[in-house]
């Protein structure tokens, strides 16, 4: 893991974040005086996992550390090398954001492509829609928690199930479930 502070001498940490990213999988949190929403946007947008503002807590550091390396750490289980995650009827390509379902490339939006990646990524898992949110949209993200329940609503009128399937857990939010 990498904890970038932005407030270095040669190049700053947006650059190290974008560079790094391009050749690395690895999480980056970056820290910053930095407090503006534009600052945020761009560093998860360059590839940061997390934004932090300083003056800040240890504890919520540390807690922010075990979140970012328990995502990580799921992802490392079911995800090749080169991002790619392949079920029955199903191969989802991060690295070029392309889905092929039953061997047809399906057109798809960046965020519904992340979504989907990202459940498939940990399979039988449960997320919130606030996890959701917070993983493909950002912390900062000041929309309604509904999204998630249209971007779901949209992968599944394009991809019919098979021996898989996005499903709803009531009152929690949704996994994808792998049926046996």
């Amino acid at each position: 893991m990498v904890i970038l502070d932005i407030m270095l001498p040669s190049m700053d940490g947006y650059e190290i974040c974008k560079k790094m990213r391009q050749k690395h999988s690895i999480p980056i949190i970056m820290l910053s005086a930095k407090g503006e929403v534009f600052d945020k946007v761009l560093a998860l947008e360059l590839g940061a996992d997390d934004y932090i503002v300083k003056p800040f807590d240890a504890k919520e550091l540390v807690a922010r550390v075990k979140a970012v390396l328990r995502r990580y750490r799921q992802g490392l289980t079911t995800v090749t090398k080169e991002n790619i995650i392949e079920y029955t009827d199903l191969v989802i390509n991060r690295s070029n954001y392309s889905v092929v379902y039953r061997g047809k490339v399906l057109e798809m939006p960046p965020k519904e492509l992340e979504l989907l990646y990202f459940l498939a990524a940990s399979p039988e898992q449960v997320f919130s829609r606030s996890q959701l949110l917070d993983h493909i949209w950002g912390y900062d993200y000041l929309g309604d928690t509904r999204t998630v329940d249209v971007h779901i609503k949209r992968l599944r009128e394009k991809i019919k199930h098979g021996a898989w399937s996005i499903s709803t857990v009531w009152g929690i939010g949704y996994k994808f479930e792998v049926k046996a």
